[in-house]
């Protein structure tokens, strides 16, 4: 394997060549990133360790050029703790992952074996993508919104480094679906994924659940129990509801995290683990913590790469597509259609419960009608007397986008015939007339 080490720091740049070369690689050194590139350009190499601080093109210049040659080069970025923040920002922008000054040499070794299997697990994710853009999508990622394509964007990179994840957003916005779908992408996707609902699991017993405990460590433990951060070793840990755990638990947990040891309860005997953390909340942690409900430095742990899942009202332009997918899932053999105006009426309505509670609601209207048309008095009364009098100028320009998009796909599936598809939008043809010349809609001959 062929490395490039980019450091202006001569000391440190000969210390990482002389190590690197023991372990048999072939290294070659630049001093500035001026020269690395330029080094690059002449002769590629599998895996770039460059710092983030230097003088004149800096590290994110050196990463977004590198990139452009080659995608699958592995850069793994050098970074102070001061710009961790920095760092999280590059491994973003396509960055494989980062070491924090002063450098362990254990552990940059073992970061560039895990990149022997970058191109390979880069390749399976670009596969896995190309899947992901069919009728196999999870269901959070199904729309053409900007921000879930985005966010489909960032998930892919993300799952192809080993930094913490805090997924954030409201119930049913699909956190658990990316803890998924990351740990399907990602190098240790042949290894154990570990789901936990802090939540669910009553105080007492969160920690024997997180860290195991020996025979006898308290009433009733009549066995040694594995913990799942046991379980989880070598793979990834799911931590759903991270907001709910006890002051004391925080305590534990970031010990854990910072060092990856821990003793199980009632025992003295310290187990090491490799696990990635995946956390998930619908809290607003960063309020938490300033209420004081939860760990400052924990926080920090857990959110080196933030993931937020937007509630499905700021993702409104995303509904006909959902509504379409759950009909596909509920009523696939009924061929049952929506008007016009019962979708639109979906569009409308505010979701607090988000892609859950409209899955429910599409499955409860199946279960009931009796026709192979969903009109808008099939719809809940909640939804129907739904008032969006307090929905902002913004929204509504939305809302007209989804109504706009989704006549015009269903002109462009009548072959622009108005009359067809006036019915299939289930409504009068001067209706349709008057949308057409409203949203300036181009009718193909």
């Amino acid at each position: 394997m062929k490395i490039l080490i980019i450091e202006d720091d001569v000391s440190q740049n000969e210390i990482l060549a002389d190590f690197l070369g023991t372990k048999g690689f072939e290294v070659d050194t630049a001093f500035s990133g001026e020269e690395g590139l330029e080094k690059f350009y002449s002769h590629p190499v599998d895996v770039v360790i460059s710092d983030y601080r230097m003088p004149g093109i800096t590290g994110k210049k050196v990463l977004e050029e590198i990139l452009k040659i080659n995608p699958l080069t592995a850069v793994i970025i050098i970074t102070a703790f001061s710009s961790v923040d920095n760092a999280v920002e590059l491994l973003k922008l396509g960055a494989y992952d980062y070491i924090e000054k002063p450098i362990k040499l254990d552990m940059l070794l073992s970061k560039i074996k895990n990149a022997r299997s970058y191109i390979k697990v880069e390749q399976e994710s670009k596969e896995v993508h190309q899947t992901i853009d069919n009728d196999e999508l999870p269901v959070t990622f199904i729309g053409n919104s900007p921000k879930i394509k985005e966010i489909l964007s960032m998930v892919r990179r993300i799952s192809l480094v080993n930094a913490s994840v805090l997924i954030s957003g409201e119930s049913g916005t699909g956190k658990e679906v990316i803890a998924d779908l990351i740990h399907q992408l990602s190098i240790r996707k042949d290894k154990n994924m570990i789901k936990v609902n802090c939540s669910a699991i009553p105080e007492t017993l969160m920690e024997s659940e997180l860290f195991g405990h020996v025979k006898g460590a308290f009433t009733g433990a009549i066995r040694d129990r594995k913990g799942r951060f046991e379980e989880a070793d070598g793979g990834i840990l799911f931590l759903d509801e991270i907001g709910e755990i006890s002051p004391m638990l925080q305590v534990k947990l970031l010990r854990t995290l910072r060092t990856m040891e821990f003793e199980p309860v009632g025992s003295s005997k310290t187990k090491k683990v490799d696990v990635r953390i995946i956390a998930a909340t619908n809290k607003n942690l960063q309020t938490e913590v300033q209420l004081g409900h939860f760990r400052e430095d924990l926080y920090y742990r857990l959110n080196v790469i933030p993931v937020f899942l937007p509630p499905l009202r700021e993702r409104r332009q995303d509904i006909p597509d959902l509504v379409e997918y759950f009909l596909q899932e509920f009523a696939k053999e009924r061929k049952v259609k929506i008007t016009h105006g019962a979708l639109m009426t979906l569009v409308h309505y505010s979701w607090e419960g988000n892609i859950r509670q409209l899955r429910n609601v599409i499955q409860r209207i199946l279960a009931l009608m009796i026709t192979d048309t969903i009109t808008r008095d099939d719809l809940p009364d909640e939804i129907i007397n739904y008032n969006p009098s307090d929905t902002d100028i913004l929204e509504q320009k939305t809302i007209a986008d989804v109504e706009k998009k989704h006549i015009e796909k269903i002109l462009e599936e009548c072959k622009y015939n108005q009359l067809k598809a006036a019915h299939v939008l289930g409504v009068h043809r001067n209706t349709l007339s008057r949308k057409i010349k409203e949203y300036h809609i181009n009718i193909q001959k």
